[in-house]
């Protein structure tokens, strides 16, 4: 490998004449490498690239794939690097071949995988080197299977620190840059007090790219030429939730990132001025003010309602008087309980919307919704980009699935001691108060993917200890034969949650995913 060799990474487009156009504009900025992401390379273009002496690298189409999925995809891999091989056989810009991106290397029974195609390489066209892409550094195990190894360094505070710590963690392996860059807000805000504003993105590349520069031997690829268009928001392989990386727009509109890394690949400039423009205002504080809400509501009901105080004495302090008031539906405040639950929905909805601003940053929460339906997908993203749609979806869905439930518990009932509705919702709603623990939890800490998970993580325990309390407060009530329990058990809206959460990780042990998610979680 030649040293410091600098290269971007392209998808070309499938028009013809928009191929050519961005390939006659990527050789004015000086790119000595091309990571073209495609499923078939131009011939021209390959023979283009021998004369002009760039190099090549063309990539396998799998991406973001457990271990285990690797194994399975081992013979349609094979095939797949036949025909590429076949493709650019005869050209000399072809330098490597990426046998995955950001694949599951934390697992040691991926470099079965990558031995196979290294060997299929070597014994095809020794004069390659086989490489692949990967988020993981010292929990990677199989860098000895290739012949360097690139990092996913998108966003990262220190890519040079990066490089760094696989040096440490891997001394024999080289390394190298294979995606560099940071994300571009879709707004119109502009200027280097902008967070993620195309200066600023400009800003960014500027200073790594100069202190990468001589840092170390290898390639680095910015990513990429131009953004991806597409019809509908997707995880796909971007960044979460945006895909605006590019230095040019969707439309091919240039950003000052471009001038960027043609001055500093062609050695003609290291520095660049940019207007610094306004910082944007402060977000306004709903999801705050909102968490006042359920505060205020419960404040209310305490002072104006002494059942209220009763209900809630007896529950906390006489757990037998409290079950005993219900069973015979005595001291029941019917407008105090309807407002607890608003309260709980509302404290449920300002949690997940804080949760879900700090999933925007998470790879594991990008991966998770990558791997649903588009028609899934969509409302799960929009949610992310837009956390204040959680706060009424939560309130209306908690109060019809849990008032579902209590006429289900009332119409049941039957079979055992009746219970009427009002004393179903206070089953239903009485044990789910440490959701406004979880909620001043999720407005008081740090924000960060780590502490969304950890807020998802605990939302889940919730759920599970409310579905135990109101299930044992249910067999107390209701009484009934153990049928009858069962019954309200699968049909309460906490089980359906915990069940697809305990379905898919079971699921995911068996196909890989579930040992995927584990290594994305944790990744450092």
């Amino acid at each position: 490998m030649r040293a410091q060799t600098w290269g971007l990474v392209w998808r070309p487009p499938d028009d013809t004449a928009q191929v050519l156009h961005q390939w006659q504009h990527i050789r004015q900025t000086g790119a000595e490498a091309l990571r073209l992401e495609t499923d078939s390379v131009p011939t021209w273009l390959l023979t283009v690239a021998d004369s002009l002496a760039v190099t090549v690298f063309v990539e396998l189409p799998i991406s973001e794939a457990p271990a285990r999925q690797l194994r399975h995809r081992l013979p349609e891999a094979r095939e797949m690097l036949r025909r590429l091989l076949a493709q650019v056989a005869g050209h000399s810009s072809v330098r490597a071949v990426g046998l995955a991106r950001r694949a599951d290397t934390a697992d040691p029974e991926a470099c079965a995988y990558f031995e196979t195609l290294r060997d299929e390489v070597r014994r095809a066209r020794p004069d390659l080197s086989v490489y692949y892409e990967t988020r993981f550094i010292e929990g990677d195990r199989c860098g000895q299977a290739v012949d360097f190894v690139l990092l996913d360094a998108r966003d990262a505070e220190d890519p040079l620190q990066q490089l760094r710590r696989w040096q440490r963690a891997h001394p024999t392996v080289p390394v190298g840059l294979g995606r560099l860059g940071t994300w571009v807000r879709a707004d119109t805000l502009r200027g280097l007090r902008v967070p993620h504003a195309p200066e600023w993105q400009a800003r960014y590349l500027e200073h790594h790219l100069n202190r990468l520069r001589g840092a170390f031997d290898e390639w680095v690829f910015v990513y990429r030429w131009q953004d991806v268009e597409r019809r509908h928001p997707a995880l796909h392989l971007d960044r979460p939730f945006v895909e605006a990386y590019g230095l040019h727009d969707g439309q091919g509109r240039a950003r000052p990132a471009l001038d960027v890394v043609r001055g500093i690949f062609t050695g003609t400039q290291t520095v660049f001025a940019f207007p610094a423009g306004r910082p944007p205002s402060d977000p306004w504080p709903w999801a705050v003010l909102a968490g006042w809400v359920p505060i205020v509501l419960l404040v209310l009901s305490y002072r104006f309602s002494p059942l209220f105080r009763l209900l809630g004495a007896r529950y906390f302090r006489a757990h037998g008087f409290y079950t005993e008031a219900v069973q015979y539906g005595r001291d029941l405040p019917t407008g105090a309980l309807s407002v607890l639950g608003l309260a709980e929905g509302v404290a449920l909805g300002v949690t997940l919307a804080a949760t879900a601003a700090m999933l925007r940053e998470s790879p594991a929460a990008a991966w998770l919704v990558g791997l649903l339906s588009s028609e899934l997908a969509m409302p799960v993203v929009e949610a992310v980009r837009t956390p204040f749609v959680l706060l009424p979806a939560a309130v209306a869905g908690s109060a019809v699935l849990l008032g579902s439930w209590a006429l289900g518990v009332r119409l049941l009932s039957r079979w055992g001691r009746r219970a009427g509705f009002v004393q179903a919702w206070t089953l239903a709603h009485m044990p789910r108060w440490p959701l406004f623990l979880l909620m001043i939890a999720a407005l008081s800490l740090k924000p960060g993917a780590g502490t969304g998970h950890v807020l998802l993580a605990l939302w889940l325990l919730v759920e599970g200890w409310t579905l135990v309390r109101t299930l044992r407060d249910v067999a107390q009530v209701v009484e009934g034969p153990g049928w009858l329990r069962a019954v309200l058990a699968v049909l309460h809206p906490g089980c359906w949650l915990l069940l697809a959460v305990l379905f898919g990780l079971i699921r995911g042990l068996y196909t890989g995913h579930t040992i995927m998610l584990w290594h994305l979680l944790t990744v450092r």
